[in-house]
């Protein structure tokens, strides 16, 4: 599969969002980089 490189940034930073609101939803704090990927996910 062949992504652009805006679409490979998209998909990382899917990524790591849905793994801080997985970590949310445990009820654990999120770091930076996670509450940063959380916002621009919820952002884009």
């Amino acid at each position: 599969m062949r992504l652009t490189p805006t679409e490979r940034d998209r998909l990382l930073l899917f990524g790591a969002a849905e793994l801080a609101r997985a970590r949310k939803a445990r009820g654990l704090r999120l770091n930076v980089p996670e509450a940063t990927a959380l916002i621009a996910d919820t952002v884009c």
